[in-house]
């Protein structure tokens, strides 16, 4: 695995380091592969071109990498891969430097090791770092055919302690958690020497979950407390961050209390603080998020549909080698999807997004390249101030930029996106927005300018 930025590095100091001449290096997802490249002799002036087939099949030509000068690396994906499949790559530069190298996509089949039936009558699941499976024996499947109602005893109704490993919570109805419906916890007292990782989550409906008032934003606002929530703010050393947690097919809806509005009578203009579907907090890499239902139906909104921290860093939300797509997503007040920060090899397509205020947030992409593509947003607007009456502003399909140089820099690509009623395109939300391509979207004008930086735009 590509080893990930350090978090108490700043963008700025990391990128200071040239990285050293290396071999290339492959980071994979069911449909994606990550690549990674530092020759001799790499330049901007100097292209990366990338060929990859199938044992025996006809050769097919990838987007180039793009080239990093802040660290002399050439960092790129290929999109759209089958699941569980070897594949051999070639790259080259226009000088002639040639290497190959072979990778394989993840399976989407899971081996069982064994399954594990939640007893009726259960308040709160505890999953330790015992009850794992592995990689040669498979999964440990939880899963369970009574709901799990929360109480006040406990934040969560499932917790999966830190060091847990190749477990799969499966088909279960968490109802009415305290704060959140699953939480990836992090030891405090003592701390551990152990890393969460091979998780997945799916077939589970989640709904009722919440607190109110732990903020730290004042009285009257409810938490940004994720229905599946990881927390790792606290954690100094990456390696023990979770990393491949799969988020799949679950139904996460009508959360207990609903975030602030951008503007209402009572408060004016503030950000919206409230309840989201998944919330990451420096939370590793190299994860996917994928056919998730995310709704409301009882007139309570989220804060954002899928997102995390930190937005103006070297990792953020998901920080790394990651994928979100095919899910659909709804009734957020302000960002459907919040994927900012480092953006390293992340990719986002063949979502739907509805009653958003912002479709998808990068603002900013530190490092890159971010692929952004084929995803559609429609009836946005009503939710910037939806107390104040008439039709309210839309959002952009798309907000990036920093005004922190060293928190922006990084290549994305936006391709075939579609959202017609958005109050713009692309909108330069965090400040100044630049290194993007953007081809065949079809959306209103976007709001950037030449003095913005290097960009390809057709619209």
């Amino acid at each position: 695995m590509k080893k990930p930025l350090k978090w108490g590095l700043t963008p700025f100091l990391f990128f200071a380091l040239t990285a050293m001449a290396a071999p290339p290096t492959a980071v994979s997802t069911f449909h994606s592969i990550g690549l990674y490249w530092s020759p001799e002799g790499g330049a901007e002036s100097n292209a990366a071109q990338v060929r990859y087939r199938e044992p025996g099949g006809e050769w097919k030509k990838g987007l180039d990498l793009w080239f990093d000068a802040r660290n002399n690396e050439y960092r790129g994906s290929l999109l759209e891969l089958k699941p569980g499949t070897a594949y051999e790559i070639t790259l080259s530069l226009s000088s002639g430097v040639q290497e190959i190298i072979k990778a394989q996509t993840w399976n989407e089949k899971f081996p069982v090791k064994r399954r594990v039936e939640v007893p009726a009558g259960t308040t709160r699941l505890v999953i330790e770092a015992k009850d794992s499976g592995d990689e040669k024996d498979g999964y440990v499947v939880f899963t369970g055919h009574s709901p799990i109602e929360g109480n006040d005893a406990a934040e969560s109704c499932v917790a999966i302690r830190q060091g847990v490993h190749h477990v799969i919570l499966r088909g279960l109805v968490l109802k009415n958690c305290k704060r959140y419906g699953v939480m990836l916890e992090r030891q405090f007292e003592p701390v551990l020497d152990a890393q969460t990782h091979d998780i997945v989550i799916e077939d589970n409906d989640i709904s009722g979950w919440g607190g109110f008032e732990n903020n730290q934003k004042g009285k009257g606002l409810a938490d940004t407390d994720g229905a599946i929530q990881c927390g790792y703010r606290r954690e100094t050393d990456d390696a023990k961050r979770p990393d491949r947690i799969i988020i799949q097919r679950n139904r996460i809806h009508s959360p207990r209390h609903s975030a602030n509005p951008w503007e209402s009578r009572a408060r004016g203009r503030l950000h919206p603080e409230g309840p989201q579907a998944v919330n990451f907090d420096r939370c590793g890499s190299n994860h996917v998020i994928r056919y998730n239902e995310i709704a409301s139906k009882n007139g309570n909104h989220f804060d954002d549909g899928i997102g995390g921290g930190d937005n103006f860093s070297a990792a953020g939300f998901p920080w790394a080698d990651s994928d979100i797509y095919g899910n659909k997503i709804s009734d957020a007040y302000d960002d459907g999807i919040e994927a900012e920060g480092g953006n390293r090899n992340v990719r986002i397509w063949d979502n739907t997004l509805e009653r958003v205020y912002v479709a998808i947030a990068n603002a900013a992409t530190t490092t890159g390249p971010l692929y952004v593509w084929r995803n559609s947003a429609r009836n946005m607007g009503g939710m910037y101030q939806p107390e104040a009456g008439g039709r309210s502003p839309r959002g952009p399909f798309i907000k990036g930029g920093s005004n922190q140089p060293q928190a922006n820099g990084g290549r994305a690509y936006y391709f075939d996106n579609s959202a017609p009623d958005a109050g713009a395109g692309l909108a330069r939300s965090g400040g100044r927005f630049y290194n993007f391509v953007a081809r065949n979207n079809k959306w209103p004008p976007s709001r950037v300018n030449r003095a913005d930086g290097p960009f390809e735009i057709d619209r």
